[in-house]
């Protein structure tokens, strides 16, 4: 299976984000779903925060694609951001960043992200 497949398979198909992409840990994109528009600068950031310390992002915030979201919570593997009823999810693997949005719907936390970030563990 090819990443763009498991963006468009396993993480918008899960139907627990809205859009998705995976990078990586300097930000490079290897796959993404239409429209997504996280930038290099943005992931590797985030990433780079993970990687040291990533209660940081609280003072500051996450940035994916021009939107910027309150941090929630986050450690070296998992960062989450909220933006009113929408938010964003960063999972840092050992190669790679899966970073995926979700509307104001609801969605199954953790249950439908761990589903779909499967290929972390």
């Amino acid at each position: 299976m090819s990443w763009q497949a498991y963006v468009d398979t396993n993480l918008l198909g899960s139907g627990a984000c809205t859009q998705a992409g995976i990078y990586d840990l300097a930000g490079n994109p290897w796959a993404y779903s239409a429209g997504f528009a996280a930038q290099v600068a943005e992931v590797a950031a985030i990433s780079a925060h993970m990687a040291s310390d990533a209660t940081a992002l609280a003072g500051t915030g996450l940035i994916i694609a021009g939107e910027k979201y309150m941090f929630v919570r986050g450690d070296a593997d998992c960062v989450v951001g909220k933006k009113g009823a929408s938010g964003v999810i960063i999972y840092r693997c050992n190669t790679c960043c899966l970073v995926a949005t979700h509307g104001e719907q609801p969605i199954a936390y953790p249950q439908a992200w761990l589903t779909s970030f499967s290929c972390c563990r």
